[in-house]
């Protein structure tokens, strides 16, 4: 065989080795799993934004009014009954009774929707005063907690499965004690987002009432009755006695102060007196 045939025929065997390899790389590209070429293609616009979690805001309300009202026994039943319609509770209720000026310090729970329906109804039944409203935001402490949990929770699901699989008395009480732990976190954690949700879903509300000076008064407001006339009657017995004593007293006071000076103005007064007298009895002599 000549040099030339044989160059030729080392040629022929590498066009063939190079085409043998073109070949086995494109059936190894087109043997890659389909899922793998999507898992790394870049996500898309849409895809990127339909991972995004809309938070839904956790805000806290509790607001105080005060108002003047002519009964304030009434004010009490109206905004009890008002506070049941529109879904809500008393949760706390202090009263004193004074016959005067009664007055009602009364704390509601209504639904976040619906508690300044329960302020304006309010206002309507006297006098407003005294008015302010306070929000909390929750919603980062919300959004914690709620993750928190979920570690937590994944974190007891291991633990149960490694419960399972203990082989000595050492390792089943350590992972009990861990279990224990976990579980305790979580009911703290699903105690405290009870918490918060329910003062998100019901606002606070505390109404102070107090009555109007001398709204009673009025015979068609409310009766009067006998004892209420006794009682009124003693009172300004006793208004009246009390002003005497006060004028008395002041008179005594101003003799007192006014005695120093009156001493030296009598023996004047009576000095004068006496030589009048004896000047007279000189001249008629």
């Amino acid at each position: 065989m000549s040099r030339k045939d044989l160059t030729l025929g080392l040629l022929f065997v590498l066009v063939i080795a190079l085409v043998a390899s073109a070949c086995s790389s494109a059936d190894l590209g087109s043997s890659v799993p389909k899922e793998y070429d999507q898992g790394n293609e870049a996500p898309s616009e849409g895809d990127s934004t339909s991972g995004e979690r809309i938070v839904e805001r956790k805000v806290i309300y509790e607001a105080l009014l005060s108002v003047k009202v002519p009964d304030v026994d009434k004010a009490v039943r109206d905004l009890n009954g008002k506070a049941a319609d529109l879904g809500g509770y008393v949760a706390d209720s202090n009263r004193d009774n004074a016959r005067d000026l009664p007055t009602a310090r009364i704390t509601y729970r209504i639904p976040q929707a619906r508690y300044t329906d329960l302020m304006a109804y309010a206002r309507t039944l006297g006098e407003p005063g005294t008015e302010w409203i306070d929000s909390t935001d929750v919603t980062e402490e919300f959004v914690d907690l709620e993750a928190r949990l979920a570690n937590r929770l994944v974190h007891e699901e291991r633990l149960l499965a490694m419960l399972s699989k203990t082989e000595s008395v050492e390792e089943l009480l350590a992972v009990e004690r861990e279990l224990a732990r976990v579980r305790e976190d979580i009911e703290i954690i699903e105690g405290r987002l009870r918490y918060l949700g329910e003062k998100v879903d019901m606002a606070t509300v505390t109404i102070s009432l107090s009555q109007q000076p001398g709204a009673t008064e009025v015979p068609g407001i409310k009766p009067v009755g006998i004892s209420e006339t006794l009682r009124r009657a003693l009172k300004a017995i006793v208004t009246s006695a009390t002003l005497f004593l006060d004028v008395l007293s002041f008179l005594v006071i101003a003799i007192a102060a006014l005695l120093p000076f009156a001493v030296p103005v009598l023996a004047l007064l009576w000095l004068i007196f006496y030589l009048r007298r004896k000047k007279k009895k000189q001249a008629q002599g």
